[in-house]
This record gives structure tokens, C-alpha cells and sequence, in this order.
């Protein structure tokens, strides 16, 4: 299950309408905004994708928020395969976070190495 965290340049809101377009072929499960006042917001996106040249599901979940001052975008894939013997994802799980990080490239300040990121 990969997991990244970055903190960009942008808004929240921006931030938010940047990974929305880049998701346009996925199926958006959930999208909130949230103020918690003195500017403070959390937005979820909750995506799902199915790939299929190898018949396989992935999520991706996506928190932005600004509270110690920068945006900070956490995003964590997963995927599963329709086998009942083996649930390898192929590889969709990676590829799913990998076009998060791509529509970030542009307002990228750093990527923060999560402790427990599973690969």
C-alpha cells in the first residue's frame, strides 16, 4: 500500500481542483471541504480506478490541509485483484499514487517520508 506526503505551493482549494481533474478517469467515491476557521482546512478526496489488462480494482485516498501553515497533501493507494487465490494489484496501486505526484510536480515544495509507508 504506497503512501506519500507532500507540501506544495498552492491552497487547499487549489490543491484540491489540481488532483480532481487529474483524476477525471477515476470514479469519485467522496470529496469534502472542511473550515475549521482562521483559514484552517481539510479537504478528503476518495477515489476508484479498475485497470483492465490485468482485471484489477485500486483506491486512493487523498487528505489536504494547512494547519502548521503549508498545504499538505497525504495520499495512500491500494489495490486488489479479482483472483481468489493470489490478490496481487500488478503494480495499480503505484501507478494510482504516481499520477498524484504528477499533477503536484509543478507547485512541489518537498516530499516528507512517511515512517510507516508500506510499499
Amino acid at each position: 500500500m504506497p503512501s506519500r506526503r507532500y507540501i506544495v505551493k498552492s491552497s487547499v482549494e487549489e490543491t484540491m481542483d489540481m488532483i480532481k481533474l487529474s483524476q477525471a478517469t477515476s470514479t469519485p467515491v467522496f470529496e469534502e471541504i472542511r473550515d475549521f476557521g482562521e483559514g484552517r482546512k481539510l479537504a478528503t478526496l476518495a477515489y476508484e480506478k479498475y485497470y483492465f489488462r490485468a482485471s484489477n480494482r485500486a483506491a486512493l485516498f487523498i487528505t489536504i490541509n494547512n494547519f502548521h501553515g503549508e498545504s499538505e497533501v497525504t495520499a495512500i493507494s491500494t489495490g486488489s485483484s479479482d483472483n481468489l487465490i493470489f490478490n496481487i494489484d500488478w503494480g495499480a496501486a503505484n501507478s494510482y499514487i504516481r499520477s498524484v505526484q504528477k499533477v503536484l510536480h509543478p507547485v512541489l515544495i518537498h516530499e516528507i517520508k512517511l515512517k510507516n509507508a508500506k510499499e
